[in-house]
């Protein structure tokens, strides 16, 4: 396939993601508004940020009054789930020039991630002695749901104030991870860090503060890093 097509395919196979984007993102623009954020600055976070959940939970705890360090721990414990996804696709761009992988790190989110790591893995025998262009695909898979996120942030911040409450758009966000995760499964490593995840969340389900949550995404995390690195080392 041409560049060209990659990008289109990354966009198409991306789109019906959207569907479950698009709410999370305007509940993202509604909750930033009643935070106080100007709504200037909550897109601009959109654009720089670009960090569905982290971005919900900041705004959250800036309506409920927390300090900037729970903030930025709690956020960047949130975060900690990139590391696997970096760790999984790191071997299929590390051969492309630094601007490609500045570019590409910048736009790997959860639902990206999960469309793109499968056309990675899915190379056709035909096109073994072509050039790879499957960072094409990426590139267009992340550009769909950036521009996704842009539009539904603005939606919210626009017309927020007139949704109706019985809406309930909060259903969104896990029904978009639940979809994610049913790609993810299909990986060693993500099924690991699923099973250890959803142990620990159980295990730890009395500590305070939801730290069992914290608990469970940190071993979680562990446990795919630990499977997709036996598995190397294996192959």
């Amino acid at each position: 396939m041409s560049a060209g097509r990659e990008f289109l395919a990354g966009c198409r196979d991306e789109a019906p993601l959207l569907l479950g984007v698009a709410p999370f993102g305007m509940i993202y623009g509604i909750a930033a508004l009643s935070a106080g954020v100007p709504a200037w600055l909550a897109q601009l976070a959109s654009a720089v940020v670009f960090a569905g959940a982290a971005q919900l939970v900041i705004v959250q705890m800036l309506a409920a009054g927390a300090g900037a360090l729970p903030i930025a721990l709690t956020s960047g414990l949130l975060n900690l789930r990139h590391v696997l996804y970096s760790a999984s696709i790191a071997e299929y761009v590390r051969h492309l020039p630094r601007r490609w992988r500045l570019l590409l790190a910048y736009l790997l989110t959860d639902e990206a991630y999960a469309v793109a790591v499968l056309r990675y893995q899915r190379r056709e025998p035909a096109a073994v002695d072509a050039p790879d262009l499957r960072h094409w695909y990426f590139f267009g898979a992340g550009f769909t749901l950036w521009a996704g996120w842009q539009l539904s942030t603005a939606a919210g911040l626009l017309f927020g104030a007139t949704i109706p409450a019985e809406w309930e758009l909060d259903f969104a966000v896990p029904l978009t991870f639940i979809a994610l995760l049913t790609l993810l499964l299909r990986e060693r490593a993500g099924q690991a860090a699923a099973l250890v995840a959803g142990l620990g969340a159980l295990a730890f389900a009395a500590l305070p503060y939801k730290l069992g949550l914290v608990a469970a995404i940190l071993l979680g995390l562990l446990a795919g890093v630990w499977t997709l690195r036996r598995l190397e080392r294996a192959g």
